[in-house]
């Protein structure tokens, strides 16, 4: 919603929230860990995150714990993207080959992130956590909208400086020029180390 600034004459920003009703709440926030273009599961994302010498002690956490560490993981692989985005000099015509190996690492812990987090919405799609304990694991674990939004910020500026290929935030492929295909399966490059 907008108002009139009296000073300028143009308009303000406002913001207006939206109640959700609190037995909605936790299909809300699975919904916006969701990416689309994914079919993470919780098991993917357990194997890919839980050494299997630790499973035994993975499994005595409650699910409001595990979501709550992979959610915080999940952040550390924004913080780690966004940061080796912004690192990423485009005062330069052509790419080199360590600007390419710190884009193509960027990218790695990005498509982390989002299985992370879209493997914590087939959690909750798969019954393992209920709506109060996903509410109560994001309060405990991290999530931050705004990291988020900064290692967009950044590969779009990286991105669009060398010309490279890559998918937005929960949207479709961007300079699809060379033949990539939409039938590519993002989980084939799924490493979580």
């Amino acid at each position: 919603m907008s108002k009139t600034d009296p000073e300028s004459g143009g308009t303000e920003n406002e913001s207006v929230g939206v109640s959700i009703p609190d037995d909605h709440v936790g299909a809300f926030v699975a919904e916006v860990f969701e990416d689309v273009e994914r079919d993470t599961t919780w098991e993917q994302v357990v194997s890919a995150l839980v050494a299997e010498e630790a499973r035994e002690e993975w499994n005595e956490l409650s699910a409001r714990e595990q979501i709550a560490a992979v959610l915080s993981t999940a952040a550390d692989y924004d913080e780690r993207a966004a940061d080796r985005l912004a690192g990423i000099p485009t005062d330069r015509g052509k790419p080199t080959p360590e600007i390419r190996e710190e884009y193509d690492e960027a990218m790695r812990c990005r498509r982390n992130a989002d299985q992370f987090r879209d493997g914590v919405a087939a959690a909750y799609a798969e019954g393992v956590v209920g709506d109060d304990e996903l509410v109560a694991a994001v309060e405990e674990g991290e999530f931050d909208a705004g990291v988020v939004a900064e290692r967009e910020d950044e590969l779009d500026r990286v991105a669009n400086a060398f010309d490279f290929d890559y998918r937005p935030y929960g949207g479709t492929l961007m300079h699809d020029e060379d033949g990539e295909s939409d039938e590519e399966n993002p989980l084939e490059d799924f490493e979580a180390w």
